[in-house]
């Protein structure tokens, strides 16, 4: 007698189990459909964190010849040969144009669930960075510039920075004149952007502004 109880109440509890197992089973299925059928959460901040994690500096690179005319160095070796002139400091300067994206902002980015639209609202281009490309060299009789030449490629010396911070300011002056330059930057990273995020939100129309 009980044994026969024993294998009843074994039974009863596989039962149980199984049931249990079933219901769960159906509970975990339903939850899962409804998170699937869920639309994904939009947001500004979300679309913001996508960009700046996809997004490579694009850039317009110019090169430009500048000239400019710097007073007479203050560094003794120089003075001594140029006392009251000024020298005539040639040199190549790279310029890089672009957008960057430490200026954006989630109040730039506005989602509309409902029309499906994203609107970014996207910052000039600037200058990113300007650089020498090669090395100073400068207008003068030959056996004067031959003697500057040591001291045109000492990067430490006082007078070397002196007439590189003017051709920089000089060519990223005639850059700043050219819109154009800017417009073709700005354009290039819109076209990133939109890619970036039209490849997120694949129904959504993207626009930028």
């Amino acid at each position: 007698m009980n044994r026969t109880k024993f294998t009843l109440l074994f039974v009863v509890i596989i039962f149980l189990i199984i049931i249990a197992v079933f219901f769960y089973g159906r509970y975990q299925g339903k939850t899962v459909a409804l998170l699937e059928d869920r639309p994904s959460i939009v947001n500004s901040q979300g679309i913001l964190e996508r960009i700046t994690d996809q997004y490579f500096l694009v850039t317009k690179t110019v090169f430009i010849n500048s000239k400019v005319e710097i007073e007479t160095p203050k560094n003794n070796d120089w003075t001594d040969l140029f006392t009251g002139k000024k020298l005539t400091v040639l040199g190549l300067i790279r310029v890089d144009v672009g957008v960057d994206m430490k200026n954006m902002r989630p109040e730039n980015i506005v989602v509309d669930s409902q029309k499906k639209i994203v609107t970014i609202s996207l910052p000039h281009a600037d200058i990113l960075d300007s650089s020498l490309s090669g090395q100073l060299d400068i207008v003068a009789d030959k056996s004067i510039a031959e003697k500057l030449k040591s001291l045109l490629k000492n990067t430490n010396n006082e007078d070397y920075n002196l007439a590189l911070e003017t051709l920089i300011s000089s060519a990223n002056s005639q850059v700043t004149a050219d819109e154009s330059i800017f417009n073709e930057a700005r354009e290039d990273s819109a076209k990133v952007i939109n890619l970036i995020v039209s490849g997120m939100l694949k129904d959504y129309q993207i626009v930028i502004e």
